[in-house]
């Protein structure tokens, strides 16, 4: 049973709106770095400087993201009522976000400062990473383990 005060269809577009909102400012982020670059995609520099190092470790938290966010979604119980599910599934989902969007920012930061395409790389890669962990109303089933009457509830997506 669906609770009085909780409503599945806004829930689900807000964590979408969040989710492309975090893409849309990224990427927003990158066209600064690129413009603050002369319009340019700044070379490769053969030396590796303590940013890049620092990146290249921040890489490591999206797998670190993706293990938290799966134990989150582990504890969820089925039988619990679909607002504490949903709850839990959209901490679950931040968190991965909130990974990848740090090592997509901290590579933003590095290319503006050292003007090094090696940033680039490491930002694409975060791209790349956030772009296939949408939410859709599939993934939302499976990780939320939602019934089919809850999943219906989410409408369209």
């Amino acid at each position: 049973m669906i609770g009085e005060g909780f409503q599945p269809r806004a829930a689900f577009r807000a964590l979408r709106v969040i989710f492309y909102a975090l893409n849309t400012g990224l990427l927003l982020f990158f066209m600064v770095g690129i413009y603050l670059s002369g319009m340019q995609i700044p070379p490769f520099k053969e030396e590796l400087d303590i940013l890049t190092i620092v990146s290249i470790f921040l890489l490591v938290a999206i797998p670190a993201g993706y293990y938290l966010s799966n134990r989150k979604c582990d504890a969820i119980d089925a039988g619990e009522p679909f607002q504490i599910k949903w709850e839990q599934f959209q901490s679950a989902m931040i968190i991965r976000w909130a990974m990848i969007e740090g090592a997509a920012l901290f590579s933003l930061v590095g290319l503006i400062a050292l003007q090094d395409a090696k940033q680039l790389v490491i930002f694409i890669i975060c791209i790349l990473a956030l772009s296939t962990n949408s939410v859709t109303r599939e993934k939302a089933t499976r990780l939320a383990k939602l019934n089919p009457e809850e999943s219906k509830a989410l409408g369209e997506g």
